[in-house]
């Protein structure tokens, strides 16, 4: 099903502008969580499974780690969501915890991992994926390297940015991508619920299974919408070889939830479409999955 694709777009690596927080924002942050009930807090012991992972070997080569360069993060913005007081829930944030690059004649590879902090209840599970974003980065590395011992031109580019903020929901995305002959670009995004302070997945938010048709159908919609109206854009559907086409997305699809409320559906490249689609996504409104929502998120 994946086609080849010497077309891979070179996504920019540049760091946000940072800035510190004005104490009396921070002041009055602490105040209101100061006057909020005591809430027990949920242990992670386990990551959610996912639904997928970056094909990797267990070790990365020493010669690479000995360029790694450890950048304490200082002065990094809380979201600017911040500003706006009373803050209640969790207050997580994104910064840039390593980062390192290396270039020969033949390979160029750049990393940004992120760490992801977060007050009281969400500590233990920002933690949890800060420690696998920062290995499975380093895995990613180490079959990078293993695939151009023996010579050949190839990049790796590794980085990471903030995909939504909202008021109940924080996403980080990060970003993978190879490019050698053709090219490969992966995503992988972690949503973490402000109010509870845990990560979630996206089964974690409906009752039962049908929310996988109805929102499967609702992509369907989108890409034969899409291709009615742009002959340039094609996706794998309604194609004459049926078992190649896309037929439901996975029980814990890749998203995030966007601040009007809608369900954003996340693919990587050649997942739903030929290479030079890039990676796609799929907005999908609150009125078609409201319905299979668990109470709490309605």
């Amino acid at each position: 099903m994946k086609l080849n694709d010497d077309m891979l777009r070179r996504m920019a690596n540049e760091e946000r502008t940072q800035a510190g927080v004005p104490d009396h924002v921070r002041a009055a942050v602490e105040e209101t969580l100061a006057s909020l009930p005591e809430t027990p807090e949920t242990n992670v012991v386990s990551m959610p499974q996912r639904k997928r992972y970056w094909k990797i070997p267990a070790t990365i080569a020493a010669a690479f780690l000995a360029i790694c360069l450890i950048l304490p993060n200082t002065g990094a913005p809380v979201a600017q969501a911040l500003s706006s007081i009373p803050v209640i829930g969790t207050v997580f944030e994104a910064v840039t915890f390593r980062e390192y690059a290396e270039e020969t004649d033949t390979t160029d590879v750049s990393v940004k991992t992120p760490k992801i902090a977060a007050e009281e209840k969400g500590k233990e599970a920002a933690d949890a994926v800060s420690k696998e974003i920062d290995a499975m980065n380093e895995k990613a590395v180490g079959q990078f390297r293993k695939e151009h011992e023996g010579g050949g031109y190839g990049s790796l580019d590794i980085y990471y940015d903030v995909a939504a903020d909202t008021d109940r929901w924080y996403t980080v995305r990060v970003v993978r991508e190879e490019t050698a002959a053709s090219g490969a670009t992966e995503m992988e995004y972690y949503t973490f619920d402000k109010q509870t302070g845990n990560l979630v997945i996206l089964s974690d938010l409906f009752d039962k299974d049908e929310y996988i048709a109805h929102l499967s159908e609702n992509v369907k919609e989108q890409m034969r919408a899409q291709m009615k109206k742009d002959d340039s854009v094609s996706y794998f559907i309604d194609s004459d070889m049926p078992e190649e086409d896309f037929s439901e997305i996975d029980p814990n699809q890749d998203f995030y939830i966007a601040e009007d409320g809608s369900l954003v559906l996340c693919f990587d490249e050649y997942e739903v479409a030929p290479g030079s689609m890039g990676t796609v996504s799929f907005k999908v409104p609150q009125s078609v999955y409201r319905g299979d929502l668990k109470p709490e998120y309605k």
